[in-house]
């Protein structure tokens, strides 16, 4: 029971929301374009490069408001619906590819990527590649996307040990997010290598300061 909501909606997202703008602004001081004329689409490498850096706010900003808005007040099942809910949601992650448009334009920026670079980025992205095998087999993408926040019968499930899950709970942190680092060293790519970890920083922004706290209200209203 969550006792004062409009206080539990903003809980945390001081340190989660502005936690995360302070990485994009700190990211964009490790950049420099002034030599890469590179295009894709007529959009050139810094547009890229703030494209993949906001969509990562965008999304975390979205989850944020339409989780605590629906434990909140059921906001989003009496006005989207969770079906379109997660139509935005992973309308959203698909963006999230335009960080492979940039590394590619941006390529060499930082060394030039050769046998030890691919074989590297190989040993980055073969854990991430079964984290998404993992949850498409055994945890489902709809509960990847929050569903035991809109949907009474994802909160009995127990909690996944199968495929990747065997070894952390939070593969899709842990290991998932390890597949933009392995574009960053495969292309050495500054600005991608930006990219990666702001991402990483700002996923586990996103886990301590909203998912977790939401957990502790979905849970115990069924212990």
């Amino acid at each position: 029971m969550i006792k004062n909501k409009l206080s539990f909606f903003f809980k945390n997202q001081i340190w989660h929301i502005g936690g995360t703008i302070f990485l994009f602004y700190i990211g964009t001081l490790f950049v420099d374009f002034r030599s890469n004329h590179n295009t894709f689409l007529g959009i050139g490498t810094p547009e890229w490069f703030m494209i993949a850096m906001f969509i990562p706010l965008i999304h975390q900003t979205y989850v944020w408001i339409c989780w605590r808005s629906e434990l909140c007040w059921k906001f989003i099942s009496s006005t989207i619906g969770f079906k379109r809910y997660v139509i935005f949601f992973f309308i959203i992650i698909i963006s999230r590819l335009s960080a492979i448009v940039l590394c590619f334009i941006d390529y060499g920026s930082l060394y030039k990527p050769g046998w030890l670079a691919w074989t590297l980025g190989l040993i980055f992205f073969i854990p991430g590649a079964y984290t998404i095998y993992s949850v498409k087999k055994y945890f489902g993408f709809l509960r990847a996307a929050g569903a035991d926040h809109f949907e009474p019968k994802y909160k009995y499930l127990p909690f996944e040990r199968r495929g990747i899950f065997k070894w952390t709970a939070n593969a899709m942190y842990v290991f998932a997010m390890g597949i933009p680092f392995s574009f960053a060293v495969v292309t050495g790519s500054q600005s991608m290598f930006v990219v990666a970890i702001y991402t990483y920083i700002s996923i586990w922004l996103h886990y301590f300061c909203t998912e977790k706290e939401d957990y502790k209200i979905i849970y115990s209203e069924i212990s």
